[in-house]
């Protein structure tokens, strides 16, 4: 498909092709993808069924992975210029400021001292983005278990429970 406005996915039908550019565009909702790709469903379960399905074969699988690292390398400087960013708002936001009566005039505390604070609220948002640039943070856990061992368990327990009914 070299040349088609999803860019160079080898093997990809057309429709596979653009649900891996909507599955991009959308930060990851196979299901929204799986639609606007023009997929047939009628049930919200069968729709979503398929698209995970979609999500597992290998040559979407691979295409979205090389399409993701294709944008990584284009972004670095963005991502960078975002970053250098985060951390001058961090610095400007830790920068203690002199605090003020309403009449205008320094406010000071009962020592004498001169009062100061700073936007502690800013200063951790530009902290918290400095981590997610970062990939401190997983904005999504998947998690996988195998329950083959459970299922043969409770097949052993309800032969056992029918054994002792009869």
């Amino acid at each position: 498909m070299p040349g088609t406005k999803f860019g160079t996915i080898e093997r990809l039908t057309a429709r596979q092709a653009a649900f891996v550019s909507e599955y991009l565009k959308n930060g990851g909702n196979a299901t929204e993808a799986y639609k606007k790709a023009g997929y047939a469903g009628s049930k919200d379960e069968v729709i979503w069924a398929n698209a995970a399905r979609l999500l597992k074969t290998d040559k979407v699988a691979r295409a979205i992975e090389k399409r993701q690292a294709e944008r990584n390398e284009r972004m670095q400087l963005e991502e960078d210029f975002e970053l250098k960013k985060a951390i001058d708002i961090l610095e400007k936001c830790s920068e203690p400021q002199q605090v003020y009566n309403f009449d205008g005039k320094p406010k000071k505390d009962k020592a004498g001292h001169a009062v100061f604070m700073f936007d502690s609220k800013g200063a951790n948002q530009a902290l918290t983005m400095i981590c997610r640039l970062r990939g401190k943070f997983r904005d999504k856990l998947e998690v996988t278990q195998d329950v083959s061992d459970r299922a043969n368990r409770l097949a052993q327990i309800l032969a056992a429970v029918e054994k002792d009914e009869k």
